[in-house]
């Protein structure tokens, strides 16, 4: 791009040839020239656009005919984003946005992208703002494999509650209830358990081993399984004790490091 802007036939722009360039233009240029990051520089009141190769790739189609356009013109399908930007930073403002999602037109079709957007005002000699620099990091891809991700845990969660065995999620040394499907509400008799540490939902199991055999499976990462086990539940705070027997099985849970987090209870 430094070859390109070189070659470029800037006194057919607003900007003017290079040789009436005031220092400050030449310094920014010369800046985002040399950035690994993805920068365009949108000078005037126009927004003429000089851009670097990492940009160069951002804009795919959009190069080389961007070169030298108002950026209204080379990206009509953001104009009123863009007139934002050029009104706020020639102003004196600054705009950050995260994961900013745009339509853009960059290979012949419209195509959802996210970027991590940055303008600052560039300032002339007296300290007047004369231009917009941009900073642009795409971030589409990391944002599609969240969605993704988050997807795929919509879809767990859903066979987690739908599931017709009873499954909860326990957390950390004191076993915290973080998720229980309804199958396990109903074993307990829906009691308002989330967050809350086993023993003290569960009061009443207190004596029969269970709380027992959490703590060994924390402590050891080792699985339990329970066949046919008796289990005395007071599912109503004003009803009787009632005895169920399950089968079930207490599978520890293992961050990266191999350390045990918590605990999957399944039966």
């Amino acid at each position: 791009m430094g070859a390109a802007v070189r070659a470029f036939h800037w006194q057919n722009t607003p900007i003017g040839p290079v040789e009436g360039w005031p220092q400050c233009l030449k310094t920014a240029v010369a800046i985002l020239l040399r950035s690994p990051v993805a920068m365009v520089l949108l000078w005037g009141e126009d927004g003429v656009m000089i851009y670097n190769d990492a940009y160069r790739v951002f804009a795919a189609s959009r190069h080389p005919a961007a070169l030298g356009m108002k950026v209204r013109e080379a990206w009509p399908e953001v104009a009123d984003f863009n007139d934002n930007v050029m009104t706020t930073c020639l102003g004196g403002g600054t705009l950050s946005y995260k994961d900013q999602e745009l339509v853009l037109y960059r290979r012949g079709n419209p195509e959802r992208v996210w970027m991590d957007l940055d303008y600052s005002p560039v300032l002339d000699e007296a300290g007047e703002p004369a231009g917009v620099i941009a900073l642009v990091v795409e971030t589409t891809q990391r944002v599609l494999a969240d969605q993704r991700v988050q997807t795929e845990r919509e879809r767990l969660l859903q066979l987690f509650d739908q599931a017709p065995g009873f499954m909860a999620m326990l957390a950390g040394r004191d076993h915290i209830f973080q998720m229980a499907n309804p199958t396990y509400m109903q074993l307990v008799g829906h009691r308002a358990i989330l967050g809350k540490a086993v023993r003290d939902a569960l009061p009443e199991i207190a004596g029969q081993g269970f709380f027992e055999l959490l703590d060994r499976v924390f402590e050891t990462g080792e699985v339990f399984t329970g066949n046919a086990l008796k289990v005395a539940l007071q599912r109503n705070p004003d009803g009787p004790v009632e005895e169920r027997h399950v089968d079930f099985v207490y599978q520890p849970i293992r961050d990266g490091t191999g350390e045990v987090t918590g605990i999957f209870v399944e039966g």
